[in-house]
């Protein structure tokens, strides 16, 4: 693995900061990320914002086939370059932004579900983590870099500050777990923040299939559109079709949630039964 620095410097450039661009330091910790998404031969693997390679090169040794996505021409000139001379194989790379990479399109060639791993650019983590959710029914399993307070959102369980529209999609789509911690000081040019590494196992069967995901995530963002609400004024004051008072009534009743209940303390069940009740 070369280092960033040194890469950098062959390139008479330093990182872009408008990409979000933080390269990993150390092989050990890339080859740590790399196995926690276990990849075997046979095994589609999308690599989000590919860099340096850091994370390609142990990837290529695999035996999966890896889709390498990166948006910044340059290094993935260099990428290329760097797999070649290593004798890296099963890589393909891609020059171009990750939220127009047609997930389900690529499950739907390969005929199998894609795994997913990448250093996530911290300015469109959101984006991109709202995108695997979207094509959850197409992948297996994804192992992310997030920086502290995106996973920290994903991992939340009900009745923490970090409990939200994020926490309760993720554990719909997936069973979320941390696999490590990272500081900033294993990074080049090191963050602001310190990040996690997150590993999520998508689920095979949907958990409720009366329930449509895009409607559960109109209903959750509905709930967690005025915070400092309760539910009931929340979803009434929330854009989620013509609510009236007696509809949020007759649906938190028939959901068994108590209308003065803040969206924060609601479990994923029970987002569950409220989408139900409020699209019946």
């Amino acid at each position: 693995m070369i280092s960033p620095q040194k890469a950098l410097k062959v390139l008479r450039r330093r990182s872009a900061k408008g990409l979000g661009q933080h390269f990993l330091i150390h092989q050990a910790t890339a080859e740590k990320i790399v196995a926690a998404i276990q990849p075997r031969t046979g095994d589609v693997v999308v690599e989000i914002g590919a860099g340096l390679g850091a994370l390609t090169l142990p990837l290529s040794k695999s035996g999966a086939l890896v889709i390498a996505v990166e948006i910044d021409a340059e290094l993935a000139t260099f990428l290329g370059n760097e797999l070649e001379q290593q004798k890296g194989k099963g890589v393909k790379i891609e020059c171009m932004d990750i939220l127009e990479l047609d997930l389900i399109g690529l499950s739907e060639r390969f005929q199998r579900k894609i795994k997913i791993i990448g250093n996530v650019p911290y300015n469109i983590s959101s984006p991109i983590v709202f995108k695997l959710m979207g094509a959850a029914a197409c992948l297996e399993a994804a192992v992310l870099m997030l920086q502290d307070e995106v996973a920290a959102r994903i991992l939340a369980g009900p009745g923490t500050k970090d409990y939200g529209i994020l926490s309760v999609m993720a554990a719909y789509h997936s069973e979320p777990r941390r696999v490590m911690r990272l500081k900033s000081s294993q990074f080049h040019p090191p963050p602001k923040v310190d990040s996690q590494v997150i590993h999520l196992q998508f689920r095979d069967c949907p958990l409720a299939p009366r329930v449509e995901p895009s409607w559960l995530l109109q209903t959750v963002k509905a709930a967690f559109s005025h915070r400092r609400k309760t539910l009931r004024n929340s979803l009434l004051a929330s854009k989620l079709g013509n609510l009236t008072p007696n509809v949020v009534s007759t649906a938190l009743e028939k959901a068994s949630i108590g209308p003065q209940r803040r969206p924060e303390s609601l479990t994923l069940a029970e987002f569950l039964r409220l989408a139900d009740a409020l699209n019946g």
